[in-house]
């Protein structure tokens, strides 16, 4: 198995023959609006641009994979992403609510099921939900779905999505075994005001400590309203004992997993 990180939650995995693209925000370099708006830190997002290749790993895709799109939420698809989708018409995969919307945009969806598991893409596909924020913030968020993907021969593959730790993530990598690898957002994106809406960086080495499989740690430097830097998150990682199963890819690296 292989995964690219591309940037933010755009991540390529290929597997099995597969090349599924995850959560297309394909927006050149301050395209899109900021996600702060009282602040000093005000940027128009995405603060960086895509990596150089971009645009030959994108030739490559066969599949995409939405965890979450709706309620404004670009960071995960955007208006290039669903224009991308639009000119090449690829499978989308995604959860039945979101189903309907992306149609609407002209997109080829398959809708997987909304409980239980999917056999696709020669694998088995189970949602984990997620919590994308609690309190009053968390309200006005749609939460989405991270996803378990099972290849034969190759590591369970977890991808979280957007969500703080619960219960049902740490059930997850908890069960999951030490061939498995699971992909972690730890930008400790928030607003203004609220609680953060995805895990920070104790967040997500509380998770990994939880686990005994490999992290990939992203959702990093690329949104003005994500404040983690990848140094200190390898450092904490570091300093906690948990470096050699932690991940902090920099945008267009590829890193490579096979069963332990």
């Amino acid at each position: 198995m292989k995964l690219t990180q591309i940037r933010n939650a755009t991540v390529l995995v290929e597997a099995a023959g597969h090349r599924v693209l995850v959560d297309p925000m394909l927006a050149r370099q301050g395209a899109l609006p900021s996600l702060k708006y009282l602040t000093g830190q005000r940027r128009r997002n995405p603060t960086v641009e895509l990596p150089e290749g971009t645009d030959a790993l994108l030739a490559s895709v066969t599949h995409v994979l939405i965890t979450h799109c709706q309620k404004g939420h670009f960071d995960h698809l955007d208006r290039a992403g669903k224009r991308w989708l639009r000119e090449r018409q690829l499978p989308v995969l995604c959860m039945p609510g979101d189903a309907a919307y992306l149609r609407e945009r002209g997109l080829k969806v398959q809708p997987l099921n909304a409980t239980g598991s999917t056999q696709a893409l020669g694998a088995r596909i189970t949602p984990i939900p997620c919590l994308h924020g609690r309190g009053w913030v968390g309200k006005l968020m749609a939460h989405g779905h991270g996803y378990v993907i099972e290849w034969p021969g190759e590591p369970a593959l977890y991808l979280a999505g957007d969500t703080v730790l619960t219960a049902e993530v740490l059930a997850t990598v908890s069960r999951l075994d030490a061939d498995s690898v699971s992909v972690l957002p730890a930008g400790g994106a928030a607003m203004d005001l609220g609680s953060e809406l995805i895990m920070d960086a104790d967040q997500a080495l509380r998770t990994v400590a939880a686990g005994s499989g490999r992290f990939v740690l992203n959702h990093l430097e690329a949104l003005d309203h994500c404040p983690t830097p990848r140094s200190s998150l390898r450092a904490d990682a570091q300093q906690r004992g948990l470096a050699t199963r932690v991940h902090v890819p920099e945008d267009g690296e590829a890193l490579a997993f096979k069963l332990l």
